[in-house]
């Protein structure tokens, strides 16, 4: 039977990790092998996760608790779950969401049957206002690639099962010194190496939306400076790829007003001084809604910004 690899970073999850774990030990599907990696959290978590372990016997053997001495940030704990991993395919979740219990099964048969390197899934984004399912526009590998570029589509690695032989082949992995956008650094690199790619138009997965304590909620200089370092990596991977080269030109512009979306009134400022080299730009080639974020902040009108950026979360919300 096909072996799979479930990576899990942990660290602030103390209100959620029952239910991940629950979720993930309940697979229908058997030949799974579990690795929690604790990146030095601070609360229940682990103790909370080691209670649910004794309700399932029959998963115990195959979980694996990897304790980092001191927090190492998500990238190193993706990576020590790497090292760890045995499995025919590997799937990263984080350890505040969770997924069907039918998610690795539907996966393995999709990957398969399509011989795939990655298979990818929707997912049902969960909020204060409830549960929406939230469908990936996928049309071709190029097209995604593009879309993962321009944060149009997410570059997280939880809805997206790699097989193994893409990782070690590649040797892509996720660079340790960015604590923020990681995913946004290997994703799109890894879906040009792979030779197959297959979407699964199934919500397998739920992102939470609400914890925040997470690695994502902490938007930090530090965060914002580690996107910068995405940015060069993807740039410097793409430079030699004629068919990106229009959207890899304005990437950092196109970041900078991402960082803006997910960002409040107070770190607005951050991100202009860390993207400062990338206010020289016209703002030409962005959408409209990004070039007028993109104006707003490199005029420092932020109180404008500040009516608009409501606007256009209330809109988002509905």
């Amino acid at each position: 039977m096909t072996k799979v690899s479930i990576i899990v970073p942990v660290y602030g999850v103390e209100k959620y990790i029952e239910r991940c774990a629950v979720s993930l030990f309940e697979q229908t599907y058997e030949d799974i092998e579990y690795i929690f990696v604790n990146d030095a959290t601070q609360d229940k978590s682990i103790a909370i996760l080691t209670e649910v372990i004794k309700r399932y016997p029959q998963r115990e053997k195959a979980i694996h608790v990897i304790h980092h001495p001191v927090n190492k940030g998500l990238s190193a704990a993706r990576n020590t779950g790497l090292k760890h991993a045995t499995g025919d395919y590997v799937w990263h979740v984080d350890s505040d969401d969770y997924v069907a219990t039918n998610a690795v099964q539907d996966f393995v048969e999709i990957a398969e049957e399509q011989q795939a390197d990655v298979v990818i899934c929707d997912i049902n984004v969960v909020t204060d206002r409830g549960t929406r399912y939230e469908m990936v526009n996928y049309h071709g590998k190029e097209d995604y690639i593009r879309r993962l570029i321009q944060h149009t589509e997410k570059c997280a690695h939880w809805n997206k099962f790699y097989r193994k032989a893409l990782l070690d082949t590649t040797g892509i992995r996720s660079d340790e010194q960015i604590r923020l956008a990681e995913d946004y650094a290997v994703t799109p690199r890894l879906l040009y190496l792979a030779e197959r790619v297959e979407m699964l138009h199934e919500a397998l997965y739920y992102y939470e939306t609400r914890n925040q304590s997470s690695y994502v909620h902490n938007l930090s200089r530090a965060a914002i400076e580690s996107h910068q370092r995405a940015d060069a990596i993807l740039t410097t991977f793409f430079a030699d790829k004629p068919e990106y080269q229009d959207i890899i030109s304005i990437l950092p512009q196109r970041s900078m007003t991402s960082l803006i979306k997910n960002s409040d009134r107070d770190g607005w400022p951050v991100v202009t001084e860390v993207y400062k080299e990338a206010l020289s730009h016209s703002g030409k080639g962005l959408t409209e809604v990004n070039r007028i974020i993109y104006t707003l902040a490199k005029r420092k009108l932020w109180g404008m910004l500040k009516v608009f950026m409501a606007i256009y979360h209330l809109i988002m919300r509905n």
